[in-house]
């Protein structure tokens, strides 16, 4: 039976945002209701609980969500569209809020997603196009619904990506502990009454990083007081590169099946590499689709009017405006190039052994080395980075980190022009270990007339033991993609050490680093600078004409 919208707190807050926001539509469909708790059912019976959002004189247009987290908090948005004369469908993933079955995340998402689809063609009011719309694991649900060839007409894919397990669990080769881990203790919290949620996240801002710690990391979800959850085991457990396991939780591996698709990502966001691998495959396959790049962390509250707009822009044009948008850091301004990444010539830069960071063309950089011993007793920290922890992502201070003994630092002169670079900056160096088991972690950052050194991007590699101890590795590590102005006065430093934790798990040094905690193994590192094998930083660098056009914020 249809009903009149009640929306709780978080809603509200979402409707008024959204509603307010400059160059919205005005509402034409004012009078909405919503038939709630819809017994949609899986192709194994499961029931799976959807809400029918819609108006009287509605179009034929739908839009679609699938979401674990909720259809109370989705409600403010639901509203927004049906106001403009959508229908809305919001549904709860199988296991969560009220839909019956086990939530084991991912396994059933194309098959339940297929079933959605399939029951969502056969209403009455649903004759025209089906867009899907939702970012993190909104977004696998839509990736997962593609498959089959029956899925949505365009999608609308914030922060996520197609390969789950590569994009954001073992990016590197190590394993994400903190991400998974705050996920953990928010899927533990999610039906609890608003304020205990929130009152007992608060007092979990600190037991994300002491459950980091816990040996062996199995037991690290019941330490942190997310109950244990079978998933956490099960993505340690298949952990090895490749492992077969991942193969049948890889969505829309047929690109030519893919819908036109808008992909908002952002530049301190843990999906960032994993859906700019997304872009590419889909650019270069031929699909319709376009790219909106943005400053902002995982679950930042602005992506939530952006993907509100793209939508909207979606139901009369699936390919939307320009192909590619995104936001130059630094200052730089919203900007339109081609494609991504835009044209650039690579500008090399050395490391020297007094600490400096000086331009190949500066004159040959005297041979030399530098060490530092990792403990996995007492890991290098991450300070910040892209992590699903709101208490600890993005863009942090890295003084504290880069005054410890185990992080090598590598500072320029003060700029006398602006830099900009957009692209993935890359850093080969040759390293050798006591233990040939050992991460390499190396961070660019810019420092401020203040001294202040803040994160820009960074890259992480777990190497493979292919070496003896003591002998010397040549390695290549390419850093998350960015587009940022280093203006004029500031300075860039390159960090280099063997550790990121909780971003990424500690490395024991044991044979497998992911599981065996028995003993924690230090080792020595040495770097070697200057002559034939130096450290090098390579930005691509680029200009005002290839990043394109000015453009105001999407």
């Amino acid at each position: 039976m249809s009903r009149s919208p009640r929306l709780n707190r978080v809603a509200r807050g979402d409707h008024r945002l959204l509603s307010r926001a400059a160059g919205m539509p005005a509402p034409t469909h004012p009078d909405v209701t919503v038939v709630p708790d819809i017994a949609v059912p899986a192709a194994d019976g499961v029931t799976l609980r959807t809400d029918h959002w819609s108006a009287p004189g509605a179009g034929d247009a739908t839009l679609l969500v699938r979401t674990p987290y909720g259809r109370a908090d989705i409600a403010g948005m639901a509203l927004f569209f049906a106001e403009r004369g959508h229908h809305v469908i919001v549904q709860s993933c199988r296991g969560t809020f009220g839909s019956g079955g086990r939530f084991d995340p991912l396994h059933d998402e194309a098959a339940d997603g297929a079933a959605t689809m399939s029951w969502l063609r056969a209403q009455p009011w649903a004759t025209g196009p089906v867009h899907s719309w939702g970012g993190s694991y909104f977004g696998v649900t839509q990736w997962a619904m593609v498959d089959g060839g029956a899925g949505p007409d365009a999608l609308g894919i914030a922060v996520s990506a197609r390969r789950f397990d590569e994009a954001i669990l073992y990016r590197g080769g190590g394993f994400s502990i903190e991400t998974l881990l705050a996920w953990c203790i928010a899927l533990d919290l999610q039906e609890r009454p608003l304020l205990s949620k929130i009152g007992r996240m608060l007092r979990a801002r600190d037991r994300v990083h002491r459950a980091s710690f816990t040996v062996p990391p199995t037991e690290a979800a019941v330490r942190a007081h997310a109950g244990d959850p079978a998933f956490f085991r099960d993505w340690l457990a298949h952990s090895a590169p490749g492992d077969p396991w991942w193969e049948p939780l890889h969505f829309a591996e047929e690109l030519s099946s893919i819908p036109p698709t808008v992909l908002l990502a952002g530049w301190q966001d843990l999906f960032l590499e994993g859906q700019l691998d997304d872009y590419a495959a889909l650019r270069d396959a031929g699909t319709a689709v376009r790219l909106v790049v943005g400053d902002w962390t995982h679950g930042a509250p602005g992506t939530l009017v952006l993907g509100a707009r793209e939508a909207l822009r979606g139901f009369s044009d699936p390919r939307g405006g320009a192909a590619v948008q995104v936001e130059v850091t630094g200052g730089g301004g919203w900007r339109e190039p081609a494609s991504w990444p835009p044209p650039s010539t690579p500008e090399t830069w050395q490391a020297t052994a007094d600490g400096s960071l000086v331009r190949d063309d500066d004159g040959a950089v005297a041979p030399g080395t530098l060490s530092y011993r990792y403990d996995p007793d007492d890991p290098t920290p991450s300070a910040g980075g892209r992590t699903l922890n709101p208490f600890t992502a993005g863009r942090r201070d890295q003084r504290r980190r880069e005054a410890r003994d185990d992080v090598l630092v590598f500072t320029g002169e003060e700029l006398a022009d602006e830099v900009l670079v957009a692209g993935s900056p890359e850093v080969e160096l040759t390293l050798s270990s006591t233990n040939p088991r050992v991460d390499v972690f190396v961070r660019l950052c810019e420092v401020d007339e203040r001294g202040r050194s803040t994160m820009i991007t960074d890259s992480y590699r777990r190497l493979t033991p292919d070496a003896v101890a003591g002998e010397e590795r040549r390695i290549r590590l390419v850093l998350a993609p960015i587009a940022h102005r280093f203006a004029p006065g500031r300075r860039l430093r390159l960090q280099v050490s063997s550790g990121a934790h909780p971003l990424h798990l500690r490395n024991p040094g044991t044979e497998d680093p992911v599981r065996d905690f028995s003993r924690l193994v230090p080792s020595a590192q040495t770097v070697r600078l200057g002559g034939a094998d130096p450290l090098r930083l390579v930005l691509p660098r680029t200009t005002d004409d290839a990043l394109g056009a000015f453009s105001p914020a999407p």
